[in-house]
């Protein structure tokens, strides 16, 4: 059968386009392996119970009340919608509802992605394996937690700016009130306004001294205005939320203020680790970037420059930017092997189309498309449902559901000291009968509480002192640490539990 062009006309329903069942198949491959992206994070439960505060008092909170430590401190709830919205389906859908909505979230932003790489790179199987690749570097970074939506929205930013760039499609009016969504749902709207910025920023170069650096499709200077009005407008409009200014100041504390000895140990603070895989993958993608750019010569325009540089440096700076990078890289890359500096105007997915085919055989293959996808789904679905079922939808460790639980059973006025990992769920089990030592809300507790944290955590010589400072009769760790090794050889506290994961351990009489 002939597969020449048809007519601009023709929808893809009225001809048939094997390139597009390829990519639905493609989806339901990232949709099973984001399904098994099952490790649980700490944080989630804080996020959970905060949620839960909200949805019961009707109002955002002010103040910190899951700790002694910080109890009554200002603290900014940054996540607030996202967590109410996260409690909500818990409740009302059910567990199984947030890693589901998770990876269908994951797998829409990468197919997003997929059509963005494939208009710079029209070379499907190029583009697939490019997609795979930066699907598998940022796995880990898309979480049950409130950061994957900033994740999400990263790509959609620039899924405009290319539209409004590359294809003329003005639709920077949504920037706005994207914005003002972003603000109330994650504190990752400065990745947004970092972003904006520097593409405005590269596109002032590329108008202003192409002499200096010169782009192949520069915007207009009207256009260029119109880009810095809308990023403009969306600082304002970061207003409208519960904190008011003190959540644009947010962000900012994690390096101007008191909270920055956290990024000294916490893994997702620290510069990323190529020793681990995920981590090569990212290095990968650089080093793809580097050939790229010697390949071509002609090097990026100001704009996508500025954008990748700031990027990629958060990134190496903190492994926790590397998920809004990869996306990144992974559109830069398709335009280097691909078109070069400007995207296709055509569209690849009508590449090898049969035209004008019978319309009886039209709806035949794609009926027998989606039948075979839904025969891939079920077996998908039916392991999801076995998962949940065995081991939990939320990856609740039975082993810290069984310490919490003796801790419950333990008099309320006696203090807790924790581990900083085991802190959110103890909020979501414990909290108000108990009240912790610390969590992920590093923003919170600041340095001083940190590093008392730490003196206790290291085993450092004055640990008692700090325990004895907060009156503490409760201890509980993880159980191969060296904290739970030195507690079961004082005779200063008594084991109360041990098991393969914890050890909760009380003072002495």
């Amino acid at each position: 059968m002939s597969t020449a062009a048809a007519p601009p006309s023709l929808r893809w329903w009225e001809e048939i386009r094997p390139h597009m069942v390829v990519i639905a198949y493609f989806c339901v491959l990232l949709l099973a392996l984001s399904l098994q992206n099952r490790g649980g994070d700490p944080d989630f439960w804080w996020h959970l119970r905060t949620g839960q505060w909200i949805v019961e008092q009707g109002s955002i909170p002010q103040q910190d009340d899951y700790s002694y430590t910080a109890q009554g401190q200002p603290w900014i709830a940054h996540s607030w919608l996202s967590d109410v919205a996260m409690y909500l389906l818990y409740r009302y859908v059910g567990p199984f509802s947030l890693p589901l909505l998770r990876s269908l979230l994951h797998t829409a932003c990468f197919a997003l992605l997929l059509k963005l790489v494939w208009e710079r790179w029209p070379r499907l199987g190029g583009s697939l394996s490019l997609i795979l690749l930066a699907f598998f570097a940022s796995a880990k970074f898309w979480l049950v937690r409130p950061n994957s939506l900033s994740l999400a929205l990263v790509i959609l930013l620039l899924y405009l700016w290319h539209r409004y760039k590359y294809q003329g499609r003005d639709t920077l009016w949504a920037i706005p009130p994207l914005m003002l969504l972003w603000a109330n749902l994650h504190s990752g709207w400065i990745y947004g306004l970092l972003l904006l910025g520097a593409l405005w920023f590269g596109e002032a170069i590329a108008l202003f001294v192409p002499h200096i650096w010169p782009d192949l499709r520069p915007l207009e200077k009207s256009r260029w205005r119109r880009l810095g009005l809308f990023s403009l407008l969306s600082v304002p409009t970061l207003l409208l939320n519960p904190y008011g200014l003190h959540l644009l100041i947010y962000p900012f504390r994690y390096w101007l203020g008191n909270i920055t000895l956290h990024t000294h140990y916490v893994g997702e603070w620290l510069s990323p680790d190529f020793h681990q895989p995920s981590n090569l993958l990212l290095a990968l993608l650089l080093l793809l970037l580097i050939g790229g750019l010697a390949w071509r010569r002609s090097g990026l325009g100001p704009a996508e420059t500025m954008a990748l540089l700031l990027f990629t440096g958060l990134s190496l700076r903190s492994v926790r930017a590397a998920g809004s990078a990869i996306p990144l890289l992974a559109w830069s890359i398709a335009g280097l092997l691909g078109q070069g500096l400007a995207p296709s105007r055509s569209n690849p997915s009508r590449r090898g189309a049969w035209p004008r085919p019978k319309q009886q055989r039209t709806w035949l293959w794609y009926g027998g498309s989606l039948f075979f996808l839904l025969l891939l789904l079920l077996p998908i679905g039916l392991e999801y449902a076995h998962w949940g079922q065995q081991d939990g939808f939320l990856g609740e460790n039975p082993d810290l559901q069984q310490a919490a639980s003796v801790i419950l059973h333990l008099p309320q006025e006696a203090r807790l000291f924790n581990s900083y990992n085991m802190g959110g769920y103890l909020i979501w089990r414990l909290y108000p009968q108990q009240r912790v030592f610390i969590d992920g809300r590093a923003d919170l507790y600041g340095d001083d509480i940190f590093a008392q944290y730490m003196r206790v955590w290291r085993t450092d010589s004055s640990w008692a002192q700090v325990l004895e400072s907060y009156d503490v009769q409760i201890t509980i760790c993880e159980r191969d640490t060296a904290l739970a090794t030195l507690l079961l050889e004082s005779p200063s506290w008594d084991p109360l539990y041990l098991n393969a994961t914890a050890a909760v351990f009380q003072k002495a009489p």
